[in-house]
Parts: C-alpha cells; structure tokens; sequence
C-alpha cells in the first residue's frame, strides 16, 4: 500500500521561510561573488562545478580564478524549498565570462545564527 504525498499549502510557514531565505541568500551571493562568495563555504561544503567534484576546501582553491573569469551574473529564476532545517535552492540566469552564458545552479544551504553556509552547490554551464 502506497502513502500518498500532500503538498505543503503555499502559505505553510517553512515554505515562506525558505523562500524568503533562498531570496536573501541569492542576492547576496551573486551580488558578491567577485568579492567575498568565499565566506559561504566550508572546508566540508560539496560542490560539482561544471561537472567536476570537489571538496570546499579545493573549490576555495580555484575560486580567485572564477572570480576574474565570471564578472558578473544575471539571476532569470530562482526557487527554494524547505529541506529538514536546510533549504534548496535553485537558480538559472546569465554569467559573463567574456560573453554571456546561460547557466544554472543548484545549492543546499543551511542557516546557522546569522550565517548562511552552502552544504552542497552544484553548478553547470548550459
């Protein structure tokens, strides 16, 4: 026997919440990227750029490249959803590398005091 699944009412709190999270959290990250995006990582933060793996750690390590290549980032739509005491986040825009590429991302982040961290981003050029 089968459970069925209900969706949350949109008015359910955790999902306001979440997108007002996702909205404040997309905004500071693109808006900051070339500057300081590197305080939303950890050590133990898991990210696929482009289709490579990779820890925090090692993604901290070719972020100042990124940085000078990807200029500026133009959000077309974003998502969030509640995730436990996490939220996923999705987004998919514009990135200028020179010219201008359609991307798209993916990110778990959770809140932690005042701080936003990303546990998980996933990010493709398409």
């Amino acid at each position: 026997m089968s459970q069925s699944v209900q969706a949350l009412p949109p008015t359910e709190p955790r999902i306001t919440q979440s997108l007002s999270h996702g909205e404040k959290f997309v905004d500071q990250y693109y808006k900051t990227f070339t500057k300081t995006s590197s305080k939303y990582y950890t050590p133990s933060s898991r990210v696929i750029w482009n289709g490579t793996a990779m820890s925090g750690d090692q993604f901290l390590q070719i972020l100042p490249d990124l940085q000078q290549t990807m200029t500026s980032f133009d959000v077309h739509a974003f998502d969030a959803h509640p995730m436990g005491n996490m939220t996923l986040v999705n987004v998919s825009g514009v990135v200028k590398m020179g010219e201008r590429v359609q991307f798209a991302q993916t990110f778990v982040v959770q809140k932690t005091g005042t701080m936003t961290y990303i546990v998980s981003d996933c990010f493709r050029l398409v």
